[in-house]
């Protein structure tokens, strides 16, 4: 398992994922890349708004 560091910037970002209830999915992926950060990131969808 690796061990992440956090810039300054990213604990800054880290206040305003908390307030926008993204969380869950930032520490899960956050959590594959500790386990190995060059696995490729899970699916994901594309919402386009129109």
């Amino acid at each position: 398992m690796y061990k992440l560091l956090y810039s300054p910037q990213a604990q800054n970002d880290s206040k305003k994922i908390v307030s926008s209830n993204l969380k869950p999915k930032v520490q899960s992926l956050l959590d594959l890349i500790s386990q190995n950060p060059y696995a490729f990131p899970p699916e994901f969808e594309f919402h386009l708004d129109k």
